[in-house]
């Protein structure tokens, strides 16, 4: 690495900041400024305190969850310790130094193996699962739990916008039919004494309009997020899950298509005119209980799921059988060895298969899942 030192985003607040996230800072002021101005003044006093309370509380949390998410640094403890030139052993936790670690060649530095390299942040993001355009920031394990909450909070916030808002109209619009002005049309006449009640309305069914689209995007991904928690995924990796089962699908359908080409070929030089229409009928949408290439991909599904079943069910009896083994060997104090040993030599107690020098290598048969995800 170069000696000058490399200047990456450390936290969302950073330059360059991109049109989303100045949106965002622009959105939540003026939709309390609009409730301040032009709702709670159409509310009767003893409905607008409470009301105003509950908004403008979920909209300091919001901004308060929002600012703390995007001030926190979510790099991998082995960058920062990197780019600050500190020693790596004072700065690592010693659970995470026990980590599995992985080279960046970006970083030009080993991270730890679940981090990933963000492109907008130019840097390793330990337990990477997204980066935020609303908050331009990257979300990792050391922000996540602010950005869930920053969630949460602005959903609240949207929806106790949207309930006053919706009050007010409906309240608004009460007695029309009798020729009535209700209290709400008349301290919308009142309001600041402009008499633009139409106005003032106007402009509370436009925000209402930005609420319930607001609320519907922001309800989807708390869902989403809740779902992810549940499952114990992160955003990238249910991506990577995500196109993953799309390529399956894809190849899917290429295999389906090939064999259906091959069998309708065969069932025209044998001339099966049945087979044919099958064939035909069978590669429509919603027929695929009568297409016999759905149909024979299905039995071969099932026979692979069946071995596999049975091929884990014969390796969980050996390794039974391996434990009772060690078990039983282990006695009095002293272990022996349960692997069974062909060509042993009772006679001197030494194995017929030793090497030159006496000694013999034992195989390892150890398993060993490693994932590793390619810098983007």
């Amino acid at each position: 690495m170069s000696s000058e030192k490399v200047h990456v985003r450390s936290h969302g607040c950073m330059k360059p900041y991109n049109w989303m996230q100045v949106g965002t800072w622009i959105l939540l002021p003026l939709l309390l400024l609009q409730f301040f101005f032009f709702a709670s003044p159409l509310l009767p006093l003893a409905a607008s305190i409470p009301c105003s309370i509950a908004v403008f509380f979920f909209g300091a949390l919001a901004a308060y969850k929002g600012y703390t998410t995007c001030i926190t640094d979510p790099a991998d403890d082995h960058v920062i310790c990197h780019l600050n030139r500190q020693n790596e052993k004072t700065f690592v936790d010693e659970e995470k130094a026990e980590e599995e670690v992985k080279y960046c060649f970006a970083c030009e530095t080993n991270v730890h193996s679940h981090s990933m390299h963000c492109k907008f942040c130019d840097k390793c993001v330990a337990r990477f699962d997204h980066h935020c355009q609303w908050l331009n920031t990257c979300i990792g394990e050391k922000n996540y739990q602010y950005f869930f909450e920053t969630v949460v909070s602005t959903c609240l916030l949207v929806f106790a916008h949207w309930a006053c808002l919706t009050g007010i109209i409906v309240a608004y619009f009460i007695g029309w039919d009798n020729g009535e002005i209700s209290g709400t049309e008349q301290r919308a006449k009142d309001w600041f004494g402009a008499n633009q009640p139409n106005v003032v309305i106007g402009l509370n069914l436009g925000f209402l309009t930005i609420d319930l689209i607001s609320e519907w995007l922001i309800l989807q991904l708390l869902f989403f997020h809740l779902s992810l928690r549940k499952k114990g995924m992160t955003t990238y990796q249910f991506i990577v899950k995500d196109n993953e089962k799309k390529r399956m699908e894809s190849r899917k359908q290429m295999d389906t298509k090939r064999r259906r080409a091959d069998h309708m070929k065969r069932e025209i030089e044998e001339g099966n005119i049945f087979g044919r229409m099958a064939l035909t009928v069978g590669g429509w949408k919603g027929c695929g209980c009568i297409d016999p290439i759905r149909r024979e991909m299905r039995e071969e599904d099932r026979a692979a799921k069946l071995a596999a079943s049975k091929a884990a069910s014969r390796r969980s009896e050996m390794e039974h059988v391996k434990h009772d083994d060690s078990d039983n060997d282990t006695k009095d104090g002293i272990t022996v060895n349960p692997i069974r040993l062909n060509g042993y030599n009772g006679d001197n107690g030494v194995h017929a298969n030793m090497g030159k020098n006496g000694t013999r290598n034992a195989a390892d048969t150890v398993a060993s899942d490693a994932s590793s995800i390619s810098h983007q």
